[in-house]
């Protein structure tokens, strides 16, 4: 009889128990599932920021552009420390088009290929916190890119050349923009050419 009333107590015991185990993992999943899901992607809140010296030309003239990156999220993101003006392999693309949206065909700016890293540089990435910006710029002569007069807009197209599996191990986990990473565009710039 001892036996019997006992039994009852233990099965209680033994379901309260796994209720409170289910409860608890489901709890520690949906915190991953949360954490996950809140960690940023390196990249989303960085933009390009681009501008010129002046807004009007003449077709003697000459360009200075400057094209950066630009970290408006609350975590800080690691770019690459080289940019060069070569189009898709060397990260940085210019792309100009006319007011009526027709492209102008691209002018070589450099043949220079990003090379890989020196093995075990660990000052390859640049860590850029919220707020910070990083890039460079390039002096373009109007009649090169600009033939006519006329109005033009000018964007700049970044891309990361930096694979992940040639950067010293210790950098391998940082949040960085790696090749492979979503470009990043810039809104257009608009200038005026004169004769």
């Amino acid at each position: 009889m001892f036996a019997l009333s006992r039994f009852p107590m233990w099965i209680c015991a033994f379901v309260l128990f796994s209720i409170f185990l289910v409860a608890t993992g489901a709890k520690i999943a949906s915190s991953q599932v949360s954490q996950r899901s809140e960690t940023p992607e390196p990249g989303k809140h960085l933009r390009m920021v681009i501008n010129t010296d002046h807004e009007k030309y003449s077709l003697n003239g000459s360009l200075k552009l400057n094209a950066l990156l630009e970290n408006s999220g609350d975590s800080t993101v690691y770019v690459d420390r080289r940019m060069f003006w070569t189009g898709l392999s060397g990260g940085l693309k210019l792309v100009i088009s006319d007011e009526r949206g027709n492209f102008l065909p691209a002018q070589p700016l450099s043949d220079a290929l990003i090379p890989p890293p020196v093995e075990g540089d660990t000052s390859i990435l640049v860590p850029l916190d919220r707020g910070f910006l990083y890039g460079t710029s390039v002096n373009l002569l109007i009649k090169a890119f600009f033939p006519n007069a006329g109005r033009y807009s000018i964007r700049v197209i970044y891309n990361s050349m930096l694979p992940k599996e040639l950067v010293a191990p210790q950098l391998r986990g940082l949040p960085a923009l790696w090749s492979g990473t979503p470009s990043i565009r810039s809104e257009p710039v608009w200038i005026d050419v004169t004769q």
